[in-house]
């Protein structure tokens, strides 16, 4: 039989499970990493993957839609492969790299809260970029304010952003704005693999899911 005598409030069998999860886990999270409504508002674990594109890419700009997220949560604590996989829906997709102008990047944002407050498969998660916007405007003219890295984004200025390679060649309707002849180079690293590596290399994150897409007057 085995030992399942309390240890503290916890069973041995309940020890051994959370050391083994921290031996398996690329790192560790102080704050639970969630995809919660990420249909219509920027979550922690959608930071954590447009950060983790950025960096693999080698971009100043991340996208990731709503769309290659699962609904669910990673406790504070290990973040593990099968954590991490769970939360997306197609963990095993890989990346490219889309140029696009100040203007197409503000018309891609635009068509990101075009829905809101609404539920949006589309409602992209940001990485490098800072924006407000008023659900309450006319779809095509929400956004109130928008800075890359800081600095107020230029209109005419080419900029190269990084996102998964399904939405690179136009899915979830941004083909109307970019597709695939905008792809100016691509990687084989899943967004798995790259969410992983970046926790790993940090050994521990934090995310807020706050602070990078502010909707004004909205709820």
């Amino acid at each position: 039989m085995k030992n399942t005598a309390p240890v503290r409030g916890l069973t041995i069998a309940s020890l051994l499970a959370i050391a083994v999860g921290v031996a398996l886990a690329a790192g560790t999270t102080t704050r639970e990493l969630t995809t919660a409504n990420a249909q219509r508002m920027e979550t922690s674990f959608g930071q954590l993957t447009a950060d983790a594109l950025v960096e693999g890419a080698g971009t100043t700009i991340g996208m990731v839609p709503a769309v290659a997220f699962k609904s669910g949560t990673i406790p504070a604590g290990p973040v593990t492969a099968d954590s991490v996989r769970e939360l997306l829906t197609q963990p095993d997709e890989t990346w490219a790299v889309v140029a696009l102008t100040g203007a197409e990047l503000e018309e891609t944002l635009e068509r990101s809260v075009s829905r809101a407050p609404q539920p949006n498969a589309g409602f992209l998660q940001v990485s490098g970029v800072t924006f407000a916007y008023d659900p309450e405007l006319p779809r095509g003219s929400r956004i109130t304010s928008l800075s890359i890295i800081g600095e107020e984004m230029q209109p005419d200025a080419r900029y190269e952003v990084a996102m998964p390679l399904s939405l690179a060649k136009g899915g979830t309707g941004y083909f109307v704005i970019f597709s695939e002849d905008d792809i100016v180079r691509s990687g084989n690293d899943t967004l798995a693999d790259l969410i992983l590596r970046y926790v790993e290399e940090r050994e521990t994150v934090s995310y807020t899911g706050q602070g990078r897409i502010v909707a004004v007057n909205g709820d």
